[in-house]
């Protein structure tokens, strides 16, 4: 954007910079445009639930989906962020966000028209899952370069202090608002007949989100310099920053082992255990209420003693906890483990959620921190991708391995889901090595925890701002 802008604006960007004298009108402008933003993510998670997860396995299913066509579905949102640096390649050359972000979005979910028109295209029946298959792909597409540029702009309007707490918060009013969606959707596909059901909700879905596109239409964009960058420079800047390296290696690890599994679980539940869309509704409903309080606590405590061991915590958790409540659940036939894991996921990814959001962005330079934060989003996509794309292969070896006779009920999802959980609970040797300034040491906060003890840098023990943060 051209920087000849009212000199309210100009004067706003140094308001950011420091906070502790804001300029009145910039205030103003930011704190609508953080409301604002609460609205524009509850429409927009509409459509991310709805075109994702049990709603998305589902109509493949109703279609005749293979399991490696389920798993690629499920891994094309993280291919489609190699279109992030495309994205900032954008923002860096016109110099605003605002219209690029919402051009891009508006591009992407109303190509969900095609889904929902799907079953009545006059294309064979075995076309239909991989054109769905592709159709994820291009919209994802659009997504990640969208998300890329909303992430480096929301957090140049966001004030670091507040980072932790405003997008904790943010996080579980969405995940409410995602409650709601799944439990609407999956009573109504367990009582609507198919494809007409899947047809109906994903019209619904494109409705609310392009609404969204609208709502983005009033946010703040503080003025930006306009950048001559070329699309090698996207990639050279931030592979020559040590520490942004250092955080790249844990995304591409993270993305990597969660995608293992991760494309799998829903599928799982839907055929092994015999759950109804209603049932895994019930599931996102005891997840997206936990996820409302932990996820604001984990950003508090995050806010005061840093990312990195919050997101430790959080990583290992979501490696112990996760697949054992799935794979238990498998065996006993109780499906009180599922439950269970619903309240465990939202605490696990509480923490993992604002955490690493915080760090990508505070790893990444403020002048250049929408081509730091494409990268991130590349490098944790290719990962994702290539981890969901062997998931497939892998489940068919693992599910050809015969069942020990000590335990017949074990299955290739449950060896399946021991190899991703074991590769989450080692994430943490990955997160120590990132660098974050003034961020407590995981074991000083477990130690904290314990025994009281004060943190390496002041403020209290680390226990304290947990008990806090409950």
């Amino acid at each position: 954007m051209a920087t000849d802008g009212a000199g309210a604006l100009q004067d706003g960007a140094a308001a950011l910079a420091h906070p502790g004298a804001p300029d009145e009108r910039t205030g103003m402008l930011v704190r609508r445009t953080m409301r604002l933003s609460v609205v524009e993510g509850s429409l927009t998670q509409i459509l991310l639930n709805w075109t994702t997860g049990s709603v998305l396995v589902g109509y493949l299913l109703h279609l005749g989906a293979t399991p490696t066509q389920i798993a690629l579905a499920s891994s094309m949102p993280l291919l489609a962020q190699v279109a992030s640096p495309f994205g900032a390649w954008v923002a860096e050359v016109l110099g605003g966000r605002k219209v690029v972000v919402a051009t891009l979005a508006a591009i992407g979910r109303a190509s969900w028209i095609i889904g929902a028109l799907l079953p009545a295209l006059a294309v064979p029946d075995a076309v239909r899952p991989v054109l769905l298959v592709a159709l994820v792909f291009f919209a994802m597409t659009f997504q990640a370069a969208t998300a890329t540029v909303w992430t480096a702009w929301m957090g140049e309007v966001v004030p670091e202090a507040r980072r932790g707490s405003y997008f904790g918060m943010r996080a579980g009013v969405l995940g409410v608002v995602g409650m709601v969606a799944n439990l609407a959707a999956g009573a109504f596909l367990d009582r609507v007949a198919a494809p007409l059901s899947f047809q109906l909700v994903l019209g619904v879905a494109i409705v609310a989100s392009l609404i969204a596109v609208a709502l983005l239409l009033f946010h703040y964009d503080p003025p930006t310099q306009r950048h001559k960058v070329g699309l090698g420079e996207l990639f050279r800047v931030p592979l020559a920053d040590k520490n942004f390296r250092r955080f790249l290696t844990f995304a591409i690890y993270w993305q990597f082992v969660v995608m293992l599994g991760g494309p799998f679980v829903v599928p799982y539940w839907l055929e092994d255990l015999h759950m109804t869309f209603t049932q895994i509704a019930y599931w996102s409903t005891i997840n997206a209420v936990t996820a409302l309080l932990s996820t604001m606590q984990w950003g508090r405590v995050a806010d005061r003693i840093g990312n990195k061991p919050v997101l430790a915590v959080g990583t290992f958790l979501a490696g112990a906890l996760l697949p054992t409540t799935w794979i238990l659940a498998g065996l006993t036939g109780d499906l009180t483990y599922i439950w269970l894991s619903g309240f465990f996921d939202a605490i696990a990814w509480g923490a993992i959620g604002p955490s690493v959001f915080s760090l990508a962005l505070g790893a990444a330079p403020s002048s250049r921190r929408v081509t730091f934060i494409a990268m991130y989003s590349l490098v944790q996509g290719v990962a994702g991708f290539v981890g969901g794309a062997l998931a497939g292969p892998l489940l068919g070896l693992l599910q050809t391995l015969p069942a020990p006779s000590w335990l017949p009920a074990w299955s290739g999802y449950h060896s399946l889901f021991v190899v991703t959980g074991v590769g989450r609970m080692l994430a943490w040797l990955f997160v120590r090595r990132v660098a974050e300034p003034r961020a407590w040491r995981t074991r000083d906060l477990l130690r904290g925890g314990r025994h009281g003890r004060s943190g390496p840098h002041g403020g209290g023990a680390p226990g304290a701002a947990l008990r806090r943060g409950r």
